[in-house]
């Protein structure tokens, strides 16, 4: 068992080290610093304006968090696929 979590820690770091991770924390700790994005989304949540939702995508900070978020997830789709692929083979 120790084996697994040591394997999966490893996996966790190689993850942590890809690119398109490294950008999407990035992206996503702009958007948290950005007052004017915070206080946006928080107006969305309790009026859901869809015109203050079209101010918050206009934001370019926001703007480059969403892109790099759509990237993200599709590796992890990618991931997820082959794992299945790999299950299937066992």
């Amino acid at each position: 068992m120790e084996e697994l979590i040591e394997k999966l820690e490893e996996l966790k770091n190689i993850i942590l080290e890809e690119d398109v991770v490294k950008r999407y924390l990035v992206a996503k700790d702009a958007v948290l610093q950005d007052d004017l994005v915070k206080d946006k989304i928080l107006e969305y949540e309790k009026t859901k304006d869809d015109k203050l939702k079209e101010e918050i995508y206009q934001i370019p900070s926001f703007l480059a968090y969403k892109e790099c978020e759509n990237e993200l997830l599709l590796e992890i789709m990618k991931m997820n696929s082959l794992f299945k692929k790999i299950k299937s083979d066992i």
